[in-house]
């Protein structure tokens, strides 16, 4: 049975640099300290948090508030112990975006364990390639989501409450008691949206490839960026540039799932969504033009897409990139496959074949405006 190590005294954690009794947050860091070994903390544990970064009690205490009781282990003991195989679980662990250190503080926890050993079972069922691209989903999305709930948490509560005055301990009592109330919930949430996007995968029309190495659909791709958003945000303040993505990022999402589409991706300025129904997609693209607060140009084409692990790939998606940096601001520019099945809903406007990196022959592109105008 797992047993928590003996406290060890003052002088212990002096001589390891963990505190001293002459600094002005002496009290404070005592305090946490002691929280964090009624919580299971281990030595071992605190040396690494604090070779990571000074002020990182605050980190280990989510830790250890997080994760089930039982004890840690590095990632090449667990390898070593496990009965898997070495290689295969420390290729894993980086496909899941965890780093690979002696001294990191991110430990394989027990329910680490678990995980690493459901992904190596994975490998015999869908092959090892399938697998890694799985987890490496997983990871980047799991890493994005960290990032973007750790984030809220620092603006909206860390960062008034010490510019409030309040010390560190209080603030680290907030973010625990955060940590262990919502999160069970917010994860237990999490696997229901999962759930329904699993559903809403497993109506999609799909086929495989000529090989049957690859699933490829039929779906409208599109980018969108912010139009000289370099020199914007350059000029801007981090609030007034955090608030132009924030506003472009949510208008997309919001007008594309509205359509029954997907955001595939969201990179700073540019955004690469799908649809089924090319009409739909025109009407997004031409909808997301005029309700941005900032000039927005989108390149849009339609035809057999290879998916591949959420990602789209193939000359459908080549060409849609490259149609959207041909477009003049606040210009929906389009194929001929998107022409062919929106004539009768949109105008369009010919801007002739366009010679486009990439493509050997010149492409003809066509601007879509709304039916029976005129530029």
């Amino acid at each position: 049975m797992w047993r928590m190590e003996p406290r060890p005294s003052q002088a212990e954690l002096e001589e390891l640099g963990l505190f001293d009794p002459a600094a002005p947050d002496a009290a404070d860091r005592s305090l946490l300290l002691n929280w964090a070994f009624d919580l299971g903390a281990t030595l071992d544990e605190l040396v690494r948090a604090h070779q990571t970064r000074t002020d990182s009690l605050g980190a280990l205490l989510v830790d250890l508030v997080l994760r089930p009781p039982g004890p840690t282990e590095d990632l090449a003991a667990f390898a070593a112990g496990s009965g898997l195989d070495a290689d295969l679980v420390r290729r894993l662990w980086l496909a899941l975006g965890l780093p690979d250190s002696d001294i990191s503080p991110v430990r394989v926890t027990p329910d680490a364990a678990v995980a690493l050993r459901f992904f190596a079972g994975m490998a015999p069922f869908f092959g090892e390639d399938a697998t890694f691209g799985v987890a490496r989903v997983l990871g980047s999305s799991m890493a994005r989501l960290s990032e973007a709930l750790s984030g809220a948490f620092r603006m909206s509560v860390e960062v008034p409450s010490r510019s409030a005055g309040t010390s560190y301990h209080e603030v680290a009592g907030q973010t625990t008691a955060v940590v262990r109330d919502r999160i069970p919930p917010f994860v237990d949430a999490m696997a229901a949206v999962f759930r329904r996007h699993l559903v809403n995968v497993s109506y999609q029309m799909w086929s495989p490839d000529a090989e049957n190495a690859a699933v490829t659909l039929q779906r409208t791709v599109c980018f969108a960026d912010l139009v000289g958003s370099t020199e914007a945000l350059r000029a801007l303040s981090i609030r007034e540039m955090a608030e132009l993505v924030r506003r472009f990022e949510e208008q997309v999402w919001d007008l594309v799932s509205a359509a029954g589409g997907r955001v595939v991706k969201l990179i700073g300025d540019e955004a690469m969504f799908v649809l089924d129904d090319p009409v739909r997609a025109c009407q997004v693209g031409m909808d997301l033009i005029e309700t941005s607060g900032h000039p927005v140009r989108i390149g849009m084409t339609h035809g057999t897409v290879v998916g591949l692990y959420g990602d789209y790939y193939g000359e459908v998606v080549i060409l849609a990139a490259r149609l959207v940096s041909a477009a003049a601001p606040s210009t929906l520019v389009v194929s001929q496959s998107i022409r062919d099945r929106v004539d009768a809903d949109f105008t369009l406007e010919s801007l002739g074949p366009l010679e486009l990196k990439g493509f050997a022959d010149p492409t003809p592109a066509y601007r879509v405006m709304p039916l029976g105008k005129r530029r």
